[in-house]
């Protein structure tokens, strides 16, 4: 299920994930942390517990920008368009994880 496609949820559009999502660690992980986006995302986890999915989002596309402007992209355009540059492939990997790594689901259930 695509919890990002606007034909399940019209609440989430383009590049954006729903803004009554929230996504909630596995313990432990169904597999072992692969990638940045992963590391990031778990670690904000382990730190928050249950976190709105919009903000997960917006904090590990931050982190990440600025692991790349430590690591000297500041000399590419990347200045110029900011965290919201890693926001769709943020979004599709911790689609893509769910429920290895964290769960998405609406509050409540």
């Amino acid at each position: 299920m695509n919890v990002f496609s606007r034909k399940v949820n019209k609440q989430a559009f383009d590049d954006e994930p729903s803004l009554d999502l929230i996504v909630r660690p596995i313990e432990p992980p169904g597999r072992p942390i692969a990638t940045p986006i992963e590391r990031l995302t778990v670690s904000s986890l382990r730190r928050e517990g249950v976190i709105p999915l919009q903000l997960l989002v917006e904090r590990v596309a931050d982190e990440l920008y600025h692991e790349e402007l430590r690591k000297g992209a500041w000399v590419l355009d990347i200045g110029l368009s900011g965290s919201k540059l890693f926001v769709p492939d943020v979004i599709g990997e911790i689609e893509a994880r769910n429920g290895t790594l964290w769960q998405i689901e609406k509050p409540g259930e």
